[in-house]
């Protein structure tokens, strides 16, 4: 049965849980400090699980839009992506999936260590917790807050990033601020986050955050989670899932510094991880021609993330100079 507070969308939230098969997706949000969380359904984990390599999914706004992302923001915010398939008295088969966050965007995430079929359904059951109790909240079964907004694939939940003090416990509460499930992820007391974290000015910053996607069957305890792809939350609050590894994103070198010793020049850039860099230098009569097209100076690098340098040996004195990457 429904029931509904006044101004509440009179929708209900379609969370089905992984008991006895593969449950629904769960991407949630809670900000740093703030008062609502953001819990939505996003289909069968099948559908992620068997997207052919290089496929996206958007989620937002086939799932939620940004007013409904608005009561938690964009900036200073954690987020996670969950899923379970547990069948009781079964020890093969209590399966869940969930993300790590990324702590560089184009360098994919360690995989989490596949656990026992005991410690896997206990992480699966806090998230079906999540799911369930997010539908008990959207329908108005908690007496201590009520959800401003709901419907079929999201739920606005009270008391984000705090205890929720009602009979049916809020993402935040539930995920715990570790970001570990509370301490059942594991049972860890350690730190274990299986959440991503946005800057206080990521709307400004001008670049996403990532989260590795991991496939952990109990089956395969002792061994490495497989891994599946990742999401990616730009900073205009769009969220969207794209199977299999990144494509490493080279961003415009800088130069840093250009230093010149005799007839050496050693011109001093930004790099980042995967990224190859050629230095290029033209003459005034050049200056007419497009700066990718000036001659290739010695043999390029591939980049790592530092300031790196490259050098032109000349004893001209005219010289112009770019770095290009790709």
């Amino acid at each position: 049965m429904f029931c509904a507070g006044a101004g509440v969308t009179q929708a209900q939230f379609n969370y089905n849980d992984g008991i006895g098969q593969y449950g629904d997706l769960l991407i949630c949000f809670r900000p740093a400090s703030g008062a609502y969380d953001l819990v939505v359904d996003a289909g069968p984990v099948t559908t992620f699980i068997n997207l052919p390599t290089g496929q996206k999914i958007g989620i937002n706004p086939t799932y939620y839009n940004g007013s409904q992302l608005a009561y938690t923001g964009t900036n200073n915010i954690y987020w996670s992506a969950l899923a379970c398939q547990r069948l009781p008295g079964t020890h093969s088969t209590n399966n869940i999936w969930v993300t790590r966050l990324r702590t560089s965007l184009n360098t994919q995430s360690s995989p989490w260590p596949c656990n026992t079929a005991a410690q896997q359904g206990n992480a699966g059951s806090q998230i079906d917790s999540i799911g369930d109790d997010a539908s008990d909240i959207a329908s108005g079964g908690d007496p201590f807050g009520t959800s401003p907004a709901n419907g079929t694939s999201f739920v606005v939940e009270p008391e984000g990033g705090s205890i929720s003090g009602g009979f049916y416990n809020s993402y935040s509460f539930q995920m715990g601020g570790a970001g570990n499930l509370g301490g059942y992820f594991w049972g860890d007391s350690g730190g274990v986050s299986l959440e991503q974290s946005t800057p206080a000015n990521f709307t400004t910053a001008g670049q996403p955050v990532r989260a590795d996607f991991y496939q952990l069957r109990s089956a395969s305890s002792g061994l490495p989670a497989t891994y599946l792809g990742y999401f990616e939350l730009s900073t205009n609050g769009i969220l969207t899932y794209t199977a299999g590894p990144s494509p490493v994103v080279v961003t415009a070198p800088k130069i840093i510094s250009l230093v010149r010793s005799g007839t050496t020049s050693t011109i001093a850039f930004t790099t980042v991880s995967g990224g190859t860099y050629t230095l290029r230098g033209t003459n005034s009569t050049g200056l007419t021609a497009a700066a990718t097209n000036w001659p290739a100076i010695g043999s390029s690098i591939a980049g790592n993330g530092l300031t790196n340098s490259l050098g032109d040996v000349t004893t001209s004195s005219s010289r112009f100079y770019i770095i290009t990457a790709q």
